[in-house]
């Protein structure tokens, strides 16, 4: 179970941090009298503006690992609690069977016919 608990809580966390999901989106410069969207970004050094669905896009790829993260979290704890709940079952039979072992030692045979 500890096992179980480990890979669970390594692999939820290696998810937490993925960066991006999938290629990052290709931005081409607005030409000078056409709408943009107010930002710009740089190709090749310069700083060019950007339209609206080019940065709709660039929004979309830094967003686009945010449900794999929070499954990642969600895996984590999971793991967290495989652990906890093996550490508690692990105890609860350690005593269980100390507890038997002990009853069995003041056990005494029963004569028969009695």
């Amino acid at each position: 179970m500890y096992i179980a608990a480990v890979v669970l809580f390594v692999v939820g966390v290696a998810m937490i941090f993925v960066e991006h999901v999938g290629p990052e989106p290709d931005i081409s410069c607005v030409e000078e009298g056409q709408p943009t969207s107010g930002y710009t970004f740089e190709v090749d050094g310069e700083e060019c503006p950007i339209s609206v669905e080019d940065f709709n896009a660039i929004l979309e790829y830094d967003r686009s690992a945010l449900p794999v993260r929070r499954a990642g979290l969600g895996i984590a704890v999971v793991g967290i609690g495989v652990g906890i709940s093996g550490l508690v079952v692990g105890r609860r039979q350690k005593r269980a069977a100390r507890n038997a072992a002990a009853q069995q030692q003041y056990d005494l045979p029963q004569q028969p016919g009695r």
